[in-house]
């Protein structure tokens, strides 16, 4: 009932092509939007290799990460995706300080718990729509949104901001790249519509 497998075509800095991407569960694939919204992320694997540790009972176990991720600091991060209610169960916690004490340098350089109250639906849904929307990106709109935000007063709504583009269906793909990619900021926790207000500049 909790199993919600597939994948996505995905295409990163530090990859020669575009790949299918799995994940397991509806969680795991919000959490994945949300990772590839992220424009630091330069590399990402799913399922990396396991990781060996001894829980409190003295026992050897493994433990397969959820996703690894490097960002463009360096920095590599291994992810746990759990739901909220299975994480705070005191065995799940003492067996993740199990292993990241386990975890080597050369594996990753830290271990994320993510879970569903570190986030909203909307900004998961949000960072969906940001995938699907710069993989047909317009160019020329995109420019002329820079144009148009030089000649404009913010804060504004982006409906106002879509009638100055004036780019017909591509305007509102266009903002919403923008918000983004930091040229506009908006807040993402919440459905990013044509009343949503933006400013400008990178989204906190």
């Amino acid at each position: 009932k909790y199993s919600s497998r597939g994948g996505i075509v995905v295409q990163l800095p530090g990859w020669v092509r575009p790949r299918i991407v799995y994940f397991e569960s509806k969680l795991e694939q919000r959490v994945l939007f949300l990772l590839l919204a992220r424009g630091d992320l330069i590399d990402l694997w799913e399922q990396p290799p396991s990781i060996t540790f001894w829980d409190e009972g003295g026992r050897r176990r493994s433990h397969f990460c959820d996703f690894l991720i490097r960002l463009s600091s360096g920095r590599r991060v291994a992810i746990a995706v759990k739901p909220a209610k299975r994480a705070s169960r005191i065995g799940f916690v003492r067996d993740l300080q199990g292993i990241r004490a386990a975890m080597s340098k050369d594996f990753a350089d830290d271990l994320v718990l993510i879970t569903d109250q570190d986030f909203t639906k909307a900004e998961a849904l949000n960072a969906e729509r940001y995938h699907e929307f710069s993989r047909s990106r317009n160019e020329m709109a995109c420019e002329r949104l820079r144009d148009v935000i030089r000649s404009m007063s913010f804060p504004t709504s982006v409906g106002a901001l879509a009638k100055s583009l004036d780019a017909g269906d591509q305007s509102f793909r266009t903002i919403f790249i923008a918000i983004y990619e930091g040229l506009l900021s908006a807040n993402r926790t919440k459905p990013i519509d044509m009343e949503t207000i933006v400013n400008t500049g990178v989204v906190q």
